[in-house]
């Protein structure tokens, strides 16, 4: 790291320096080894460089006091730099690190690492920190296991900052010398200029040849359009070094403003810069070196760059008239200083006196007010207190030793005044007093103690309040020696008090007949758990009187003595915002029965009573059991319910999350019991369900759950089973119950059943997706042939196209409920047309998409629909969109001959579907007779009569009817007579090989034939290339449908397609 050389040294002192560095190396060298070991410093440079010595004081700080103890040596590689020198460092070295070791080693600038490095055999593991390296790159200390703070100089943020002090520079001229650090430096600044040609100033890097060039060149520069970047001149071409205070006599003789790359230099006339702090740089050294030595067994942390800092001189920016940063990061010295800041202290002191002169008028003023305040306080509390005295409903007086009235307030001369009140007889003599108090009054007079104080009752007559009962108080008051006693006299009217106590008496008995009487169980405890108080209805409720309960603990009655006693609820967490704590507990009757009682407790009073409320609940509680069995269990076959089950299938599904276990689930379907229902009623039906559970439950492992899903179906759920067990289960199930008879009356039958398996394991996603599948695969061994079992598979094509149909059903109701329908249509070739014009004929089909966006085949989701019933409702949608499409493009209907909408065989018997088709084709605006309706064949002939109503009032209407898949029934050529339509569409499976067929030809032949005969129009389907379309044409087919004319696509696209962009349909 470059820096300021305080000392100068001519060339021909530099072997004197050797031979005293050496010689100080021989004596470390030859020094006596530590038994502890310590850490090494090595400086590149001598003691007395400026940047050495701050990088040595700020190390020496952060381990003050650290337990850390190290050695500093000196290179001196800043003064001398041959070869022999550094030949000599490295033995001297090599030798002291053989004969010592160090906990680590600190090195600063590049010449201490290179030799280290150079080292690095001896030094083995033992961590390097360096820093204040120039030009850092990982291979400098390949060697070693080292880290540290890199000091590269960041000429980046140099440039920025002297663009925004010295906007007017147009030039930077970057000045470095021929030291080992200046050849760093030179490298990185070639590096810089190299990557950075776009910059909007123009970058100079000068190396002088000698010092006094330096300081020519400097003063030559081109005034404030310029400005010199001093990265430092320590040595000159002949290796000379530099003179002394080179930064002053630089900025002195620099005709342009001169910045800096580092702090030692601050303050001789240079501008600044963005620059490295050695102090810091040695704080952070020893920072790393304290956190490797605390932790030795930890890698190293990785190499830090030095965090620079932004240092200018505001004399210097003032002398150059430059431009101030705004940042809060910049350090600004010199600053002037306000009138504020340079007079500060003295006006601080002067503002000290002021305030100390004010605090003190202030407090005097404060204790004045106090004195003055006590006066008027003294005077308002003497009248406060004969006020107090004169207005209290107290009777107040003073009596003098004789028992005389000597002063009163008000309230008592009230009490006492009257013709026959004496003032100079003491006050027992008072006539309105009762015997027993004036016996009191008196007796207290004349006894010989009469310092105590006395409190008792006294009755009295008033001539306004008639008989008082007075609660009096007499206290004797201080006295001076040598005069009389005298005493307080204090009574108050206790009348009405006592008059409430009598009351409260009277009802507390009252409460206590109540209390008896409350229809619940009412029990008071003690702080020793023990009954205080129970009233009559628990007594009856328990059957034990009074004296058998009373003093006993309550626990004593519990049926379980082990339960908590009710005082410990009290610290359980509290159920509501009352304070009352409930619980359900089982008591004992003395007839040895059992009672459910709901206790509700209470804590009463601050004596540690508690108060406990019971309600006979034996009842409520049975039904609650009884309800709770039948919401796990089945009346019927006591197995467990669907509702267990479920909750049962679904803690098994989290048990296998973690792929180490592996459960079975098994569906059961009993055949063919229907048929006993039928024959011998539902009685039996129940008795048979009944014999088949407890067979089947004989067959399962104890961990087993079997539930009765509802009818005649079972459910059974294997833990910790694989797939064979699972299947041996299911055959000793199926064995049992084929070779068990059930009789029932006369019958005798066995009863057999189909068993569907799914492995619950991790590709079980969900309780219904296990359910479903399990169903699935038991439907699956129905259509087998029943009393057999199938296992589901993932891979199971049959068992994934029944799942399939049963999702697409739920994927129909979804895309219903979102309008998520999508209109295709197929282009319908009319093979007569001789004009070449295109005709606009076409057959709607719909499609729906699953949550990936793939298209769902209608061969799976039709037949689903019409299986579960909702296949009117895809008709409904179709037939709205369909009508709503044509009419929203009036031009594509001008061009349309007719458009076909299918129909399934369950709509055309739907009398809602239907009257909705009616009212649809008379609100519609399309043309009735461009519409064509189409039925399949099967369907047709499944409700002949329904489709022949139906043909009849749509014709009526005006619209074609079309009669799909014709050929494909037993009986087609039979019921074409009868049904009114206008168009037969061919079965495909006649029309696809016609071509190659010829008794397809044939059977194409003769029912155009027959269908032209009766006045029909004749469609042929499956037209897959066009050798078929030319054997058409001979037959005098009139359409054609098929992929070799057009594949289905949405029908806009296909409108678009067929008419041309003429007709473009948005």
């Amino acid at each position: 790291m470059n820096d300021t050389i305080k000392s100068p040294y001519s060339h021909e002192t530099s072997v004197l320096r050797q031979l005293i560095v050496i010689f100080l190396l021989l004596w470390s060298v030859a020094a006596p080894a530590k038994s502890s070991k310590d850490v090494l410093v090595v400086h590149s440079y001598h003691q007395g460089f400026s940047w050495t010595d701050e990088f040595q004081a700020g190390l020496s700080h952060d381990l003050n006091g650290q337990g850390i103890t190290y050695r500093a040596l000196y290179l001196d590689t800043k003064r001398d730099q041959t070869p022999e020198y550094l030949r000599q460092l490295y033995r001297l070295y090599h030798a002291k690190l053989e004969e010592e070791q160090f906990e680590a080693v600190v090195v600063s600038d590049n010449n201490a690492l290179n030799l280290m490095n150079r080292l690095g055999d001896l030094l083995g593991d033992t961590p390097v920190i360096f820093s204040g390296i120039n030009g850092y790159q990982p291979d400098m200390h390949k060697a070693l296991r080292a880290t540290g703070v890199s000091s590269n100089i960041d000429l980046e943020e140099n440039l920025a900052l002297i663009q925004r002090v010295q906007p007017q520079a147009k030039r930077v001229t970057i000045i470095s010398d021929y030291s080992v650090t200046g050849y760093a430096v030179r490298d990185q600044i070639d590096r810089f200029i190299q990557n950075h040609t776009n910059l909007s100033v123009q970058i100079e890097h000068m190396v002088p040849e000698s010092y006094d060039e330096l300081l020519e060149r400097v003063s030559e520069s081109d005034g404030i359009n310029t400005a010199i970047l001093f990265w430092g001149y320590y040595r000159d071409r002949e290796g000379k070094p530099a003179r002394l205070n080179i930064w002053k006599r630089v900025a002195e003789s620099a005709a342009s403003p001169v910045y800096l790359t580092h702090d030692s230099g601050m303050g001789y006339g240079a501008v600044g810069g963005v620059i490295q702090s050695a102090r810091g740089q040695g704080e952070t050294a020893a920072h790393m070196l304290r956190e490797i030595l605390g932790n030795p067994s930890a890698p190293l942390p990785p190499v830090r760059n030095g965090t620079p800092k932004t240092v200018l001189d505001y004399t210097a920016i003032s002398q150059w008239n430059l431009t101030v940063p705004l940042e809060e990061s910049v350090t600004l010295l010199n600053k002037p200083q306000s009138l504020t800041e340079r007079y500060g202290s003295t006006l601080r002191l002067a503002l000290s006196l002021i305030l100390m002169m004010a605090v003190i008028i202030l407090v005097l003023g404060y204790y004045l007010r106090r004195l003055y305040a006590s006066e008027n306080k003294a005077k308002h509390n003497q009248i406060l207190l004969e006020s107090m005295l004169d207005r209290s409903h107290q009777f107040v007086g003073i009596l003098d030793s004789f028992g005389r009235v000597k002063l009163s307030n008000p309230r008592l001369q009230e009490l006492i005044s009257g013709k026959e009140f004496e003032p100079e007889l003491p006050f027992w003599r008072h006539h309105a007093l009762e015997k027993e108090a004036a016996r009191r009054l008196r007796h207290y007079f004349e006894s010989t103690d009469m310092q105590l104080v006395e409190r008792f009752e006294l009755e009295i007559l008033s001539s306004t309040h008639g008989c008082m009962l007075l609660d009096v108080v007499l206290s004797p008051l201080p006295s001076e020696a040598g005069k009389l006693s005298q005493y307080m006299f204090e009574a108050s009217d206790i009348t009405t008090r006592v008059l409430t106590q009598q009351k409260l008496v009277e009802r507390e008995a009252t409460l206590r007949t109540y209390y008896d009487q409350q229809p619940v169980m009412m029990l008071t405890l003690d702080d020793n758990n023990r009954i205080q108080a129970v009233n009559q209805f628990a007594e009856e409720l328990l059957g034990y009187n009074n004296m058998a309960l009373l003093g006993h603990r309550l626990r004593d009655f519990y049926v379980d003595e082990t339960s908590l006693p009710a005082r410990q609820l009290l610290i359980q967490p509290q159920q509501n915002a009352k304070s009352v704590w409930r619980r359900e507990i089982r008591y004992r009757h003395k007839d040895g029965q059992s009672l459910w009682i709901r206790e509700n407790v209470r804590p009463i009073g601050e004596d540690g009573q508690l108060l406990v409320v019971g309600e006979d609940i034996t009842e409520i509680r049975s039904l609650t059991e009884q309800l709770e069995y039948q919401a796990r269990y089945d009346q019927l076959t006591e197995a467990f319910n669907r509702n267990h089950f479920e909750l049962e299938l679904e803690k098994s599904l989290r048990e296998v999350e973690g792929h180490m276990r592996t459960h079975a689930m098994l569906y059961l379907d009993l055949d063919q019991l229907k048929v006993l229902n039928d024959t011998a009623g539902h009685e039996a039906g129940d008795a048979a369900i009944k014999f088949a559970a407890a067979l089947v439950e004989q067959e399962l492992p104890y961990s087993a759950t079997l539930a009765r899903m509802g009818g005649d179906e079972f459910a059974v759920l294997l833990r910790d089973c694989n797939e064979i067990g699972a299947q041996k289960i299911a055959t000793a199930i199926i064995q049992v119950l084929s070779t068990s008879a059930f009789t029932w009356g006369n019958i005798t039958l066995n009863i057999t059943c189909s068993i569907g398996i799914r492995l619950i394991d991790h590709t079980a996603d969900s309780p219904q997706m296990v359910h479903a599948q399990a169903d699935t695969a038991c439907h699956a061994a129905k259509d087998e042939g029943r009393n057999r079992y199938h296992v589901y598979h993932v891979d199971d094509a049959d068992l994934r196209q029944r799942q399939q149909e049963m999702e697409s059903v739920s994927l129909v109701h979804e895309a219903l409920a979102n309008d998520r329908l999508e209109l295709f249509a197929q282009q319908i070739l009319d093979l007569n047309d001789e004009d070449g014009q295109p005709k606009l004929h076409f057959e709607i089909l719909v499609r729906i998409r699953n949550p990936e966006g793939e298209y769902i085949s209608p061969g799976i989701f039709m037949p689903a629909s019409e299986k579960y019933n909702i296949a009117h409702l895809i008709d409904r949608a179709v037939v709205t969109k369909t009508l709503a499409w044509l009419e929203a493009h009036p031009q594509a209907v001008e061009q349309l001959s007719f458009c076909s909408i299918n129909l399934s065989g369950q709509t055309i018997g739907n009398r809602d579907f239907v009257r909705f088709l009616l009212n649809a084709i008379d609100e519609s605006s399309v043309p009735s007779e461009k519409l064509c309706i189409e039925v399949t064949e099967t369907a047709a002939m499944g409700n002949i009569n329904q489709a022949v109503e139906l043909f009849t009032r749509i014709k009526k209407k005006g619209c074609l009817i079309a009669l799909d898949d014709f050929g494909s029934g037993l009986s087609s050529f039979g019921y074409l007579k009868k049904l009114p339509i206008d168009v037969v569409k061919i079965d495909g499976m006649f029309v696809r090989d016609m071509d190659t067929n010829q008794t397809d030809y044939v059977m194409v032949r003769s029912i155009n034939d027959l269908v032209k005969q009766m006045g029909k129009r004749t469609v042929a389907e499956f037209v897959e290339n066009t050798r078929i379309i030319s054997r058409l044409t001979e037959l005098g087919i009139d359409y054609a449908q098929g992929y070799v004319i057009n594949r289905p696509k949405p029908l806009a696209e296909l409108v678009d397609e067929i008419l041309g962009t003429q007709y473009h349909l948005e």
